[in-house]
């Protein structure tokens, strides 16, 4: 009988290291989490705001609770890194200087240009 493990390739990523599922789903907690914070997904929480003159503020409220989650100290945060095989402290330095180069609110401007264009249509 054939072994069932040389049945099925393993799954490896491009540098021929082989894939781990835990590590792969706790590394996108933390993509869903930059997302959030850099306000991808702000529009798809439901925060109560009726109406359309608050949706800046919302949106303001919304970014900084997802940054707090990577800039002030907290034990989800470590263990997420280190679930994803990442440096906690390496992360929180990287994000933080992403914040504050001013990119993440470009890309938010783009992304909500881009979607009033598609509006009109």
């Amino acid at each position: 009988m054939a072994n069932s493990q040389n049945l099925f390739p393993k799954a490896v990523n491009v540098l021929g290291e082989r894939l781990n599922p835990e590590r792969s789903l706790w590394r996108n907690v933390l993509i869903v989490a930059l997302e959030d914070a850099i306000g991808k997904h702000w529009k798809n929480k439901n925060l109560g705001i009726a109406n359309s003159h608050l949706v800046d503020c919302d949106f303001d409220v919304h970014t900084k609770r997802a940054r707090a989650y990577f800039l002030e100290p907290n034990r989800d945060f470590v263990m997420v890194c280190q679930y994803a095989g990442f440096d906690y402290e390496y992360i929180r330095m990287k994000a933080k200087q992403f914040f504050n180069s001013g990119k993440s609110m470009k890309l938010y401007k783009k992304r909500r240009k881009n979607e009033e264009n598609m509006q009109r249509l």
